[in-house]
């Protein structure tokens, strides 16, 4: 039923999740840096980034569930996904230094954490279909790494783009 893959297609999922994880893991930590600089108080900070936690907490499960059941095409579910994570993380261009109306990013970070709580099961149920039960745990370990390291590249970017620029 499945057939022997090449180094290719685990190189392609490596890729996704590279590039999944610079999307995810630490984008939110510079986001709060960053509004804590345009004169947002820690507390306003605080809220918005815990209302993505909040809300991906609520709804991971049901995505999941949604990924399961579904007949749309999980790949194209994958990068919806991902274009509403990065999209709606993009919002913060529009925050203005002194700007005290908080809804954009509250709104924004709703958006992010249910688009974010589809993208592991997205990447599960492709990893599953691609590669069978008897690779899932190996893929899946790869795909983890590669997004930690994905993380780290985009934190040591973001440093040193701070760096040169200020």
């Amino acid at each position: 039923m499945f057939t022997r893959h090449t180094i290719t297609d685990k190189v392609a999922f490596a890729l996704v999740a590279f590039f999944l994880g610079e999307l995810g893991d630490g984008l939110n930590i510079f986001q709060g840096i960053y509004l804590v600089a345009l004169g947002w108080n820690e507390g306003s900070v605080g809220i918005a980034l815990s209302m993505m936690g909040f809300t991906a907490l609520l709804t991971q499960t049901i995505a999941g569930d949604i990924i399961d059941k579904t007949t749309f095409d999980r790949r194209k579910f994958l990068a919806m996904a991902a274009l509403m994570t990065a999209f709606s993380a993009s919002a913060i261009l529009f925050v203005q230094e002194g700007n005290v109306d908080h809804a954009l990013m509250y709104v924004t970070k709703i958006i992010e954490g249910v688009s974010s709580s589809f993208i592991g099961p997205c990447v599960a149920a492709l990893t599953l279909a691609s590669f069978g039960p008897d690779s899932f745990d190996e893929v899946m370990a790869s795909n983890i790494l590669w997004g930690h390291v994905g993380s780290i590249v985009s934190a040591v970017l973001a440093g040193l783009t701070a760096w040169i620029t200020y």
